[in-house]
């Protein structure tokens, strides 16, 4: 059995966007998923997102025996509760971390202000997943193009695997930038599973 947890970002759903396909491929691949509704998506707070990641995960209980490969993958402010998930203190790290258009603090939404109150540890979110995936747009309007090439650069010099894909003209990847489906991204999954 694999595990694969979805978040989705600010003002998102669950059910929004390539969640619900990459869903139902990851199902087809003996992935037990996890792709909750996060609380208050429209004022979220940062406490309030882990606190529901250690409810589903339990970061600091060992995998089961029958789990080979775990996988988190956070889309916007997913992606930034992610390295937020990862400085937890986990039993065992996770495989695979999958950051799409991953926030970082630029002071433009002030809603999103709690969820960077503390500078990243980048030593525990690097000891805590063996290989990270950050995927960006260069036409990004919510994201500045920079981001991707901060995380990469911070996440090595931590000393984690990383690999960068800036995409060309891919909005936010979201529905309405024509990514209801995320082919890429299942075959990148799949790729580090093997």
């Amino acid at each position: 059995m694999n595990q694969a947890l979805i978040i989705h970002g600010y003002e998102g759903t669950s059910e929004g966007n390539w969640f619900p396909w990459l869903r139902a491929e990851l199902e087809q691949l003996d992935f037990h998923v996890d792709n909750p509704q996060f609380p208050s998506a429209n004022q979220p707070q940062e406490k309030e997102w882990t606190e529901t990641i250690q409810q589903l995960w339990k970061p600091e209980s060992a995998p089961s025996e029958k789990t080979t490969f775990r996988t988190i993958i956070g889309h916007s402010l997913g992606g930034t509760e992610v390295l937020r998930a990862l400085e937890l203190d986990w039993a065992e790290p996770l495989d695979l971390a999958v950051l799409v258009a991953a926030t970082n603090n630029d002071g433009r939404r002030p809603a999103l202000a709690n969820f960077f109150t503390t500078p990243f540890d980048w030593k525990s979110i690097a000891k805590n997943c063996k290989k990270f995936v950050l995927i960006f747009s260069d036409n990004d309007p919510f994201i500045k193009t920079e981001t991707g090439p901060y995380f990469q650069n911070q996440l090595d010099a931590a000393g984690a695997p990383t690999e960068l894909f800036m995409l060309s003209n891919a909005g936010h990847l979201m529905k309405r930038d024509g990514y209801e489906q995320f082919p890429m991204l299942l075959e990148l999954i799949k790729k580090t599973i093997h």
